[in-house]
């Protein structure tokens, strides 16, 4: 039998267990509880309003609990840190003992975010503009450790004033972020203060039924952009739809989305994902940036590959860039915001410099065009041998659907990813292409892999040879093969 989207029945069942089990973990009994209560003191000089956050976190144990404080210098910034009792509690380095008093070990502190925002101003840990602070939850939340509990699980409360917004990327409920299944420390980005703050609906993962939500909640901070702001919500809400187009569905149910101005500059900037408990992406824009230059951009579309996949444990940085960056300028191309030539002009200027990572193995060089020379190359070997049925599509596909609802936010090693990815494609296809090119040395002849592709840089322009060996391969790698064209986004500008 066959269910939604021709889907095997059987599959469908097992769907619904993974999304029952999740739902199960959710909802039960958190060992932690975290009470934020933020304030936001007045601006004064030079210097803007700024969140203050008094947090009490409680954890049931029978044994002392350690509470660690983030390494970047926050656990110094930490004021007035008593247990449940209001007593005073002495910093060990990053670290409060707390020994627990009828089952609970009570921790409370405040900190003034915005001036440590301002302090450190880094975007891999706190950052302000204007009366808001974007940074990882590491900064602001102490980590939780006792024995016999690796991850305990948090359910964590925010009370804000008025004006104000708290955003992350945690799945919420009534008013409660859950953690679950990881730590603070790679619990991802979130956002306090004044900042405009968009809920962005987007269709839903494959798998979840017709009646679920899935959304993005996008955060813009402060900043004197020369787009209006509705340019950039529609930047991000277009890009998530080509994204979708090329997943079958968006990457996750839920995501914060945080667009961090940059000033006095142009065009997109540095990106990053933290995918911890629920998946964040923070983005750096230019602010004088024009529609154009949102339309061009490549940092988004790549940051938005990453959050369809878990994070690799080991070596796999070469695996999660590679996929990105191979199938990100295909995401665009398949939406109609990059032709197919542009596609395979910067494929043949830009696969070169992956050539000394393949040649060590995947072990060195660089992981984004040694991996993307890789997938490449298995999306060749992958329709090749499904007569073009099955592309690298299928197995980033097939891996998170096999990974079941939580899967964007896990953390896997290289060789489980491949097992979903091949149970998906039907035989061991990357299992194959890992063994053959992993670990050992491989000399890639670019100039004989495109001339069996048919396809060939004359200047600045694509010529194509439809003649050649693999040229019926070439057609569908980018467009996609028939039948599964993506549908097309409109443009943000000519």
């Amino acid at each position: 039998m066959l269910g939604r989207r021709g889907m095997p029945l059987a599959a469908i069942v097992v769907l619904i267990l993974d999304a029952a089990a999740a739902v199960r973990a959710q909802d039960a009994a958190p060992d932690c509880t975290a009470q934020v209560d933020v304030e936001m003191i007045a601006a004064r000089d030079d210097v803007p309003a700024g969140p203050v956050l008094a947090v009490a976190m409680a954890c049931r144990s029978s044994v002392p609990v350690q509470f660690f404080g983030d390494g970047s210098g926050a656990a110094a910034a930490l004021k007035s840190v008593r247990d449940g009792a209001d007593r005073p509690i002495e910093r060990d380095g990053g670290t409060w003992r707390v020994p627990p008093e009828a089952g609970v070990a009570t921790l409370r502190y405040r900190l003034d975010l915005g001036a440590l925002a301002r302090a450190i101003s880094s975007v891999s840990v706190a950052v302000s503009r204007g009366e808001a602070v974007l940074s990882v939850a590491s900064t602001w939340l102490v980590e939780p450790r006792w024995q016999g509990t690796a991850e305990p699980s948090i359910d964590i409360t925010v009370k804000t004033p008025p004006d104000t917004v708290f955003l992350a990327g945690l799945p919420e409920s009534n008013g409660v972020w859950r953690l679950r299944g990881t730590t603070v420390r790679f619990m991802g980005y979130t956002v306090f203060g004044r900042a405009q703050a968009e809920r962005l609906a987007v269709p839903p993962p494959a798998g979840m039924s017709d009646g679920d939500q899935a959304y993005i909640d996008l955060a813009i901070l402060n900043g004197d952009f020369d787009v209006a702001r509705g340019d950039l919500v529609e930047w991000v809400r277009r890009t998530a739809l080509m994204t979708a187009g090329y997943w079958d569905g968006f990457t996750n149910r839920r995501m914060l989305v945080a667009l961090l101005p940059s000033p006095g500059r142009r065009g997109v900037g540095y990106g990053r994902t933290v995918p911890g408990g629920g998946s964040t992406v923070m983005v750096q824009v230019g602010e004088r940036s024009s529609r154009a230059d949102l339309q061009n951009d490549w940092v988004l579309p790549h940051e938005f590959v990453h959050t369809g996949m878990p994070f690799l444990r080991g070596n796999g940085t070469w695996f999660m860039e590679g996929a990105a960056t191979y199938v990100e300028p295909i995401v665009r191309a398949r939406a109609g915001w990059k032709t197919e030539a542009e596609v395979w002009r910067e494929w043949i200027e830009n696969m070169p410099r992956g050539l000394s990572a393949l040649d060590s193995g995947l072990e060195g060089g660089s992981a984004y065009w040694g991996g993307a020379l890789f997938f490449l190359m298995a999306d060749i070997e992958i329709r090749r041998a499904t007569a073009g049925a099955k592309g690298v599509e299928d197995c980033f596909r097939g891996a998170r659907h096999e990974g079941g609802v939580m899967t964007p936010t896990q953390r896997w090693t290289v060789g489980e990813y491949v097992g979903r990815c091949d149970k998906a494609l039907g035989a061991p296809l990357m299992a194959g292409m890992v063994a053959r090119y992993v670990g050992t040395s491989h000399r890639i002849d670019l100039d004989a892999l495109w001339r069996d592709l048919g396809v060939r840089l004359d200047g600045t322009t694509i010529t194509t040879d439809d003649a050649a060996p693999l040229a019926a391969i070439r057609k569908i790698i980018v467009a996609g093969p028939p039948g599964r064209m993506q549908q097309k986004v409109p443009p943000l500008a000519n």
